[in-house]
């Protein structure tokens, strides 16, 4: 990385990447240039440990970054984010082991955090059998992580009273991949086919153990990964609205009504509607990365982030994707009927963003947990 902060490259990114976006959604995947270019930029990197080349910069610089690029093509981002939980997993492997997972440093990881799988124990490690429904980028990454549960016998074995659920990190050629992308109507781009493992064996070492202790012990690695990775899904949708922005006054300064004869620009209610989007960007990005910074500093430090302040951390990030899609909605309604057809700029924002939500929406339970903290109670996840 040379002197350019990493949210300048991301945004010297983003013409490649809003190039290509089309070509992605159209064949499923991302093009291969936009993959090269992102792995060069070390954006799959941006959590992972600098003894294998890995960024770990702050996470809010890691905010600004995403924002930039979702800009451009939310599905570059879901790469992103998704290679966050394995470059962070890694840090609890052995320097030999962590080597072999980074041969090739800028590739992006497949995950699924959904424990669909049956891992059996055997000498050395666990045989892994199950699919995963939906596995962001995954033919063209060289390495998954997918959740999984350990069984003994017929029922889940548990630790401590809980199932014991393991993240397992897998080369990607010892799986098989089902196209089922296809015919996804938003964020077509991200490639999120099916998974299937058949036997596959995980040896011990990389079948990793939620919460357990890192082998490198520095603040990126000690605290909890939904609480870093969380806000910067949102980060997302926060890009994705700040694309809808540019896009809809772009059109809007140029179109003429063909109901009322009046520019587009000089309409009341569309002039609210830009004027009420700006507002909501500037307000919910200054708000999560507000929160971010500030646990950051206690995780910096060694420190636990005090329970009132990761709530206001998950309230931020779910905050900012619920606002984010309700102005994208009104841009698309209060702009030109040019954002009717497929492929338009807005009418991709439009529907991204409901997607983005709706995966987002898997972990709303943390956005009650908050909540419920900040009234006084007790966070209704047990990993808050």
């Amino acid at each position: 990385m040379n002197s350019q902060s990493i949210v300048d490259v991301a945004a010297n990114l983003r013409p490649l990447i809003s190039q290509h976006r089309r070509e992605g959604e159209l064949n499923a995947r991302l093009a291969p240039e936009v993959v090269e270019a992102v792995g060069k930029a070390g954006m799959f990197r941006l959590f992972a440990p600098k003894e294998v080349g890995g960024l770990e910069v702050t996470p809010s610089e890691a905010f600004g970054a995403v924002v930039e690029m979702a800009a451009g093509d939310p599905a570059v981002t879901w790469y992103v984010v998704n290679s966050m939980p394995g470059c962070m997993m890694t840090a609890k492997l052995p320097e030999e082991e962590r080597n072999r997972v980074f041969a090739d440093p800028d590739r992006h990881f497949g995950f699924s955090a959904v424990a669909l799988s049956k891992a059996t124990p055997v000498e050395g490690g666990f045989t892994l059998n199950g699919s995963w429904p939906v596995v962001t980028g995954v033919e063209d990454s060289h390495w998954c992580a997918l959740a999984g549960l350990v069984w003994e016998g017929d029922e889940p074995r548990l630790v401590d009273g809980r199932p014991d659920a393991r993240m397992f990190l897998i080369p990607t050629e010892q799986l098989e991949i089902e196209q089922t992308w296809q015919n996804a109507a938003a964020m077509r781009g991200t490639g999120s086919n099916q998974v299937n493992a058949k036997d596959v064996f995980v040896p011990e070492v990389r079948a990793c153990v939620p919460g357990s202790t890192p082998l490198i012990d520095r603040p990126m690695f000690r605290g909890s990964p939904t609480a870093l990775t969380l806000p910067i899904f949102a980060a997302v949708a926060v890009g994705v609205l700040k694309g809808a922005i540019e896009a809809a006054s772009a059109e809007i300064k140029q179109k003429v009504s063909s109901v009322t004869g009046k520019a587009l620009r000089d309409q009341t209610e569309t002039q609210i509607a830009v004027a009420d989007a700006n507002a909501a960007l500037r307000a919910i990005r200054a708000g999560a990365i507000e929160a971010f910074d500030r646990a950051w500093a206690y995780t910096s430090r060694g420190e636990e982030v005090p329970m009132e302040l990761r709530a206001e951390l998950y309230s931020s990030s779910f905050y900012a994707g619920d606002v984010a899609r309700q102005m994208i909605s009104n841009l698309y309604t209060k702009g030109s009927r040019a954002a009717f057809m497929q492929g338009h700029a807005l009418e991709r924002c439009l529907a991204n963003i409901h997607a983005i939500i709706a995966a987002i929406d898997a972990r709303r339970g943390f956005h009650h947990s908050a909540g419920s903290v900040l009234l006084g109670g007790e966070p209704l996840e047990a990993a808050f």
